[in-house]
């Protein structure tokens, strides 16, 4: 598993919006496992990418190292956000275990495009 944060995590969530969204896509062809994201939106409406990691299968593990390492930065540091994800099982076991201090909820596009 590799694991990829972007700038001082303390100071660049201060200038973002309070909504992050996690996704994971696959990655085919040479490039095999699974690429797992979250982004936010900046000030000036850009999609703002602030982690990434490839795994190499989408598991209960995997997704807790992967927000794990996310959230670890927050520990002791005085901030809510929402989490917006897919109904993806293992996140939904995974989030409220890991990320005590945030709110989650669905994506209705995802959840409207998988029924």
């Amino acid at each position: 598993m590799y694991f990829w944060q972007f700038g001082p995590p303390k100071k660049t969530y201060k200038l973002l919006r309070s909504v992050v969204v996690i996704d994971g896509t696959f990655l085919k062809e040479r490039y095999r496992g699974t690429q797992l994201t979250t982004i936010s939106i900046d000030p000036s409406n850009h999609i703002f990418l602030l982690t990434f990691s490839v795994i190499d299968l989408k598991t209960i593990e995997s997704w807790t190292y992967f927000l794990d390492m996310f959230g670890s930065d927050f520990y002791g540091y005085d901030t809510r956000f929402i989490i917006i994800f897919d109904r993806n099982p293992k996140i939904i076991n995974v989030i409220p275990k890991v990320l005590l201090f945030v709110i989650h909820a669905f994506c209705a596009f995802q959840i409207s495009n998988n029924i």
